[in-house]
């Protein structure tokens, strides 16, 4: 990823992750006010401290590349953006002053030192980024803290690329920690500061800012920890680290697969060759559309299957820039061919080159347009030693019921993102959620196959077709 899409990339995921803190905050501080005890308070001042580390990694550019980028990209996009229109924040001061209110001082200590830290590093980063001192918003004549319009509200969210609506805590928090994970990948690659100097700070946060610092990607890491444990609530709790695994109490062990975990599963798998990390970077570049490609992880994966399947016949259904595909047909076959659909050529110049790089052009078969009329062109016989399914999610048990019959007996067949990021779990699950959900009860009740699920990525199905 170029350093100016990184910028960007920083400032928007980065934003999101703060509006997830807001909502965490602003639950923590409401039940801090019936319930002001000293674990309450000690949440909400870890909290805090997670926020302020995301100021630090949000505003971690200097001062010329930030107006070169981010703020010249959201004066383009409206004269007075700022994140002081979000609800959320708003209320935030006006909690922590009611929290504190009839507290001893010893009591509030940890959430008033954690409150003024945040308030100090954000003057720094503003500082820091807006040597002038003057923001977008009072640039417009607006003030802080004034309440937005409805089209206000509406610019700013598709800025940051989010929607304010009503969502199931489970669905929170598959996104909040996909975001996590992001950002600890991100910080593990470049660090917190990304190569600048941070923030001026006053004498007496010094020490303590470096020390949140040095212990942003434990603070981060434990965050995604408590997100993610089963009944979880949307606080923090004291629940040691160390709790990652557990007992079902039926002789099977479940992992949790926190973001340090998953750095160590990345940490033993083979690494990318040069052309794979060609395409990662160049796939990186597209910005929010790079979440289509898979981790290398799981491509690393498909490699192996089908080596390990001897597949000579693939089919794949989803390109996107081809770094599945060019997994696939590392793994052929002498003479093998991954024949691979997708309905846009919008990124197949990319995919093609990376396939031309890595000396497999000449085993990939591109098929552009609707992939349930591809699939339909295709020989009713069973011809095909091996087939992932990675597109459209409405539409894959349409592929599924496709592609089945057209399986050798003992072929294999793959679909991602079953879990979706764990909202396919969610009995109330709504749109591409409900349509994996519904997919996966297709699948488990299929006669024609074996299947298992498996936790790689987003959530992997392999399926065995049945001999005949």
């Amino acid at each position: 990823m170029a350093p100016d899409d990184r910028i960007r990339y920083r400032w928007l995921v980065g934003h999101q992750l703060a509006f997830v803190m807001w909502r965490l905050l602003r639950q923590t501080l409401e039940d801090a006010r019936c319930v002001p005890d000293a674990d309450m308070l000690d949440r909400a001042a870890r909290l805090y401290d997670i926020y302020t580390l995301l100021l630090l990694y949000t505003g971690s550019c200097s001062a010329e590349r930030y107006a070169a980028t981010v703020r010249a990209d959201m004066a383009a996009w409206h004269p007075a953006l700022s994140g002081e229109w979000h609800r959320d924040h708003i209320r935030l001061p006006q909690l922590v002053r009611k929290v504190r209110t009839g507290q001893t001082t010893q009591l509030s200590a940890p959430l008033t030192k954690a409150v003024k830290l945040n308030h100090a590093v954000h003057m720094g980063v503003a500082e820091k980024l807006v040597p002038d001192g003057q923001s977008l918003l009072q640039r417009a004549g607006k003030q802080a803290g004034e309440d937005p319009t409805d089209h206000e509200r509406d610019l700013i969210d598709a800025y940051f690329q989010v929607r304010r609506r009503p969502v199931c805590w489970e669905g929170f928090v598959a996104q909040a920690v996909r975001r996590l994970a992001r950002v600890l990948c991100d910080i593990a690659h470049h660090g917190l500061h990304d190569g600048t100097s941070p923030p001026h700070l006053p004498p007496r946060f010094r020490q303590t800012g470096e020390a949140l610092s040095a212990a942003g990607t434990d603070r981060l890491e434990e965050l995604a920890h408590f997100l993610i444990r089963p009944h979880s609530r949307p606080i923090l709790g004291r629940t040691p680290l160390g709790e990652a695994m557990s007992s079902t109490g039926n002789g099977s062990k479940t992992v949790t697969i926190t973001p340090r975990i998953q750095r160590y599963l990345v940490a033993h798998t083979t690494p990318p060759t040069e052309t794979q990390q060609s395409l990662i970077d160049r796939t990186a570049a597209l910005g929010t559309a790079a979440e289509m490609r898979i981790p290398h992880e799981q491509a690393t994966f498909l490699t192996l299957v089908a080596r390990l399947t001897e597949a000579r016949d693939i089919l794949e259904v989803g390109t996107f820039t081809g770094y599945s595909t060019l997994a696939l047909a590392l793994g052929t076959r002498s003479g093998g061919r991954v024949t691979t659909c997708d309905i846009s050529r919008e990124w197949a110049d990319v995919a093609q080159r990376a396939w031309e790089e890595a000396g497999v052009a000449d085993r990939v078969d591109l098929r552009l347009g609707p992939a349930s009329d591809t699939l339909r062109a295709l020989p009713n016989g069973p011809s095909f030693d091996l087939a992932f399914i990675d597109a459209d999610k409405p539409s894959y048990r349409d592929y599924w019921d496709e592609l089945v019959p057209r399986m050798r007996p003992g072929g294999l067949l793959m679909a991602d993102n079953v879990l979706y990021t764990g909202e396919a779990a969610d009995p109330h699950a709504t749109g591409n959620a409900q349509a994996i959900r519904s997919f996966n009860a297709h699948v488990q009740a299929d006669t024609r196959v074996e299947n298992v699920m498996l936790p790689i990525a987003d959530g992997l199905t392999l399926a065995r077709k049945c001999e005949a």
